[in-house]
């Protein structure tokens, strides 16, 4: 279950998630296919997360109404979670009560925090929105997160993360952080975790097989990243002359 996972990645609120967490509940009207007791055997467990008064979702109405800056904050939390279902059916639509100005919030991140870069998808990729560079406000975000300390985070709130979606993630995150500092788009950085194709692999992906190819079993994960970072480097100064 990785949506109360999302909620605490969402340092000072910058994306919107709504409050989340995960919650045990027993009731007899619940499915119990060997017969209901009151017992902890019996419980269900799921997510909660707090109801956002909305007009509809991004699927109910065009893109080209959305601000610039509610797209590159909910790409900027989509990259590092390597999201593997952002659809607009995803993302509520509301209106603020003081200017009447949209404000998205997104929801439903079941999908985060994956073992592999094959599925990540990001409806916003095809958005003119993600085409613009990010704000120096959303710059500075971007330059304050620390994978590590998520990782950390996660810990204390009682979620180990396997190593491989931890490894996703470290990455994942690298990306952004290395992305924006020389300038790409959401978009630009976006296309590098996305197949463009569900048989072509994505650039990220490229990147990691490099990496797995120089490094043996017994290598360790710090040793791994650091190799990682050192061809990344080398994809985006690339992009960066193109």
């Amino acid at each position: 279950m990785t949506g109360p996972r999302t909620f605490p990645h969402d340092q000072r609120g910058f994306a919107g998630v709504p409050p989340t967490t995960m919650v045990k509940c027993l009731h007899k009207d619940f499915n119990h296919p060997n017969g209901y007791s009151f017992s902890q055997e019996n419980a269900k467990i799921g997510s909660l997360q707090m109801f956002v008064s909305n007009v509809g979702t991004c699927e109910d109405m065009g893109y080209g109404v959305f601000p610039v800056d509610q797209v590159h904050k909910i790409s900027v939390l989509d990259i590092r979670l390597a999201n593997a279902d952002r659809h607009g059916g995803n993302i509520l639509v509301s209106r603020d009560g003081n200017d009447g100005q949209i404000v998205l919030t997104p929801i439903d991140h079941g999908y985060c925090f994956p073992n592999k870069f094959e599925d990540c998808t990001f409806e916003w990729l095809y958005w003119p929105q993600a085409k613009e560079p990010y704000s120096l406000e959303t710059l500075e975000y971007i330059k304050a997160l620390d994978a590590e300390q998520d990782i950390e985070l996660l810990r204390f709130h009682g979620w180990e993360i396997p190593p491989s979606c931890a490894r996703v993630f470290r990455i994942s995150t690298m990306l952004l952080k290395k992305g924006a500092a020389k300038g790409l788009t959401p978009f630009a950085i976006g296309s590098i975790l996305c197949r463009e194709t569900l048989e072509k692999e994505s650039v990220i992906e490229q990147i990691i097989y490099e990496a797995e190819a120089i490094w043996s079993p017994e290598t360790t994960e710090e040793e791994f990243i650091s190799t990682v970072c050192d061809i990344m480097d080398r994809y985006l100064d690339q992009y960066s002359l193109n």
